[in-house]
């Protein structure tokens, strides 16, 4: 961790318990992850408030979503070696994709809060951004639009009713979750769906499905 996030923490402690998952103790990190998840998008936020002047409200909001998405924070903690500092039992992170992207999130969070908790925020905002200081200034990308907001703006061009979406949880375990996302638009008869592990990727791939099938109509 240190070497990472650059940081020693001063409480032996609450390292510990930042990447500790419940299979072995009560004390574990699920509390960091609530109060990292505040800290970081507060963070990532007033970043991109302070670093993009020229965006308006609508695209900060858009790649705020992105960088604390799950599968953002995921691929992050991954490239960083943060989800193999888990101390677990019983845990094969490798037994399926959402899982390992599920605490692989969820541990940089956790580390973020615990941060926050071990220090102060300038500190924990120091750290965040130097993390994230490549996906903070990609300038090509920061505003662009995602699939679902696309779609739905064209629609609304059109003046047709927006996308309906439809969630359907399948039966799957509660640490890998299934969903069928089910979407209908006035302009193609016949309603779009995919399965995805969280409502939110599945909504932008059904979107982006559509969107596709539009294009090729055309």
């Amino acid at each position: 961790i240190k070497k990472i996030f650059n940081y020693e923490f001063k409480s032996e402690k609450l390292l510990i318990e930042s990447i500790t998952h419940k299979s072995i103790s009560g004390n574990n990190y699920e509390r960091l992850e609530f109060l990292g998840d505040s800290v970081l998008q507060l963070i990532i936020t007033e970043s991109l408030y302070e670093k993009h002047i020229e965006l308006d409200e609508g695209a900060l909001s858009r790649e705020k979503q992105s960088l604390v998405s799950r599968k953002s924070l995921a691929k992050l903690s991954i490239d960083l070696g943060i989800n193999k500092l888990l101390e677990a039992t019983n845990l094969n992170l490798n037994s399926t994709k959402s899982l390992k992207i599920s605490i692989a999130a969820n541990l940089l969070e956790s580390i973020i809060g615990a941060i926050f908790i071990d220090s102060n925020y300038e500190n924990c905002k120091k750290i965040v951004t130097k993390l994230f200081y490549n996906l903070l200034n990609k300038k090509e990308i920061i505003g662009k639009k995602d699939s679902k907001t696309l779609l739905q703006e064209y629609m609304q061009s059109k003046k047709l009713p927006i996308p309906k979406y439809t969630t359907i949880r399948l039966e799957s375990p509660s640490h890998s979750p299934k969903f069928k996302i089910i979407c209908k638009v006035s302009v193609i008869k016949k309603e779009q769906s995919c399965l995805s592990s969280t409502v939110q990727e599945g909504q932008q791939r059904v979107s982006r499905l559509i969107l596709e099938k539009l294009v090729s109509e055309k």
